[in-house]
């Protein structure tokens, strides 16, 4: 009887050993499948970032020409400017 109740007990103790790796292993797959969300957040984050800096690139060629353009108007208006007030 008493080698009876030692195996009960072996297998009490197998069982709730089990249930921990069970546990361990559940939180293990969903940590495994969170990781995958926050790399495809990285990808999409990176992809994302690219496109604004490229934008912002275009946008800093765009002002750099308007800038140009408005030199040279204010550079003819000066121009007419002096040339009417007899300069």
């Amino acid at each position: 009887m008493a080698d009876t109740q030692k195996l009960n007990d072996a297998f009490d103790r197998f069982e709730a050993a089990l249930e921990k790796f069970e546990g361990a292993l559940t939180k293990r797959q969903m940590v495994a499948g969170e990781v995958d969300a926050l790399r495809g957040d990285r990808t999409k984050i990176a992809q994302e970032l690219d496109l604004v800096r490229t934008k912002a690139t275009e946008l800093v060629t765009t002002n750099k020409s308007a800038v140009g353009k408005i030199d040279a108007a204010m550079s003819r208006i000066r121009s007419v400017l002096h040339s009417n007030s007899g300069g």
